[in-house]
């Protein structure tokens, strides 16, 4: 309980919103998610709060600002992260929120950097089981892909991957949300063709990020180093 309100006291002073399928509005703090129900403290007519519990499948859709955290992670060391945002999803996980599932593949790539491949995993196939039938599913894909091109396993990466570049491929004009796992995705990608030493391929996946699938401003940072780092350790490199 405690951990809960110094979370939320970290956040927003702006009312989270949960609107359910049958229309109605519930306004107030979400405090957090598990067994399939989101926890929110909701004003009262008297002026008081009230703590209510919503079942995840009468949810159409929540708004929800991101924890101050999830900002002062940005560029952090693994350790940090994950330190950071264990806590987090402890308490939020299955919550359908898209920073949500933004927590949860940086703390399973954190993981995976830091070499704890086997809780990396964990929370890849959490994102399966908490959100299944969504493009959430993607993240969880396109992580257990960067795991194995960490891993050496350079065909296994690509063929994971594949279906999301083909998707992505037909979608030019992607949501917010359809863009960053998009954007995800081409980056995984193009380090995999330049481990296969395709530096023209690679260049193209990475600039295709700054391009077409430019909805995160963090995963551009990324691609424009990507970029950066295959010329000047290629130089002349063009795209075919």
């Amino acid at each position: 309980m405690i951990l809960a309100a110094l979370l939320l006291a970290a956040r927003s002073n702006a009312d989270d919103q949960i609107e359910k399928k049958d229309h109605s509005i519930i306004t107030g703090q979400i405090t957090g998610s598990a067994d399939g129900q989101v926890t929110i403290q909701s004003h009262s007519s008297t002026g008081g709060n009230a703590t209510l519990s919503v079942y995840i499948s009468d949810i159409q859709s929540i708004t929800m600002a991101p924890p101050a955290a999830m900002t002062q992670i940005k560029g952090a060391p693994p350790a940090t992260v994950i330190t950071t945002l264990e806590p987090l999803i402890k308490q939020y996980t299955g919550l359908p929120a898209d920073w949500v599932l933004d927590a949860m593949v940086q703390l399973g790539d954190a993981y995976d950097a830091s070499g704890q491949g086997e809780k990396a995993d964990a929370v890849y196939d959490q994102i399966n089981q908490q959100y299944p039938n969504s493009p959430y599913q993607m993240l969880a894909t396109t992580g257990k892909a960067r795991q194995s091109l960490t891993q050496g396993k350079i065909d296994e990466a690509l063929e994971a991957i594949q279906p999301i570049i083909t998707e992505a491929n037909q979608n030019l004009a992607p949501s917010p949300s359809k863009g960053r796992i998009y954007a995800d995705a081409f980056l995984v990608y193009g380090q995999a063709l330049e481990a296969q030493k395709k530096m023209p391929a690679a260049l193209e996946a990475y600039l295709t990020v700054v391009t077409m699938f430019y909805q995160n401003p963090a995963l551009v940072e990324k691609a424009r180093q990507f970029v950066k780092n295959l010329r000047d350790q290629n130089p002349g490199v063009g795209v075919d």
